[in-house]
């Protein structure tokens, strides 16, 4: 598929979700990752502790969070996260497939770096760079 163009979203109008759901379902998500980092850290801890000095579990413990961190955009690939089903929302590609895993990491990764993400149109520009839309589930 070649880039989306404005008729292409235009397709989804009207099914985009409001700005409450996303940002619960995004509070939803973060609350299940850090409890999952967590249980992880708490386990590597336990068997690490014991013969790693505290600079390099640490170290170790912050690339597990980080790793942790990749629940998001792997399960929004996949389907949904906790949270964007409770909230009733999904992230598709423009035609309606489900995104690759490599295309969810990268729009999640320039929409954590993105301030101004949106335009007058309601998609933002990392979801216009990736062919993907926010939309609600029905």
């Amino acid at each position: 598929m070649g880039k989306a163009t404005d008729s292409d979203y235009l397709k989804h109008k009207g099914k985009y979700p409001k700005n409450n759901k996303i940002f619960s379902a995004m509070f939803i998500d973060l609350i299940v990752v850090n409890i999952i980092a967590i249980i992880v850290i708490k386990i590597y801890a336990a068997i690490f502790g014991g013969f790693m000095n505290k600079y390099s579990l640490s170290y170790g413990g912050f690339a597990l969070y980080l790793v942790c961190l990749l629940y998001v955009p792997l399960l929004s690939s996949m389907g949904q996260t906790l949270g964007q089903k409770v909230m009733g929302i999904m992230i598709r590609n423009v035609d309606g497939s489900k995104m690759r895993p490599i295309t969810a990491i990268r729009r999640w990764l320039f929409s954590i770096i993105s301030p101004f993400g949106y335009n007058h149109k309601k998609v933002p520009w990392f979801d216009r760079r990736y062919d993907t839309v926010l939309l609600l589930d029905k």
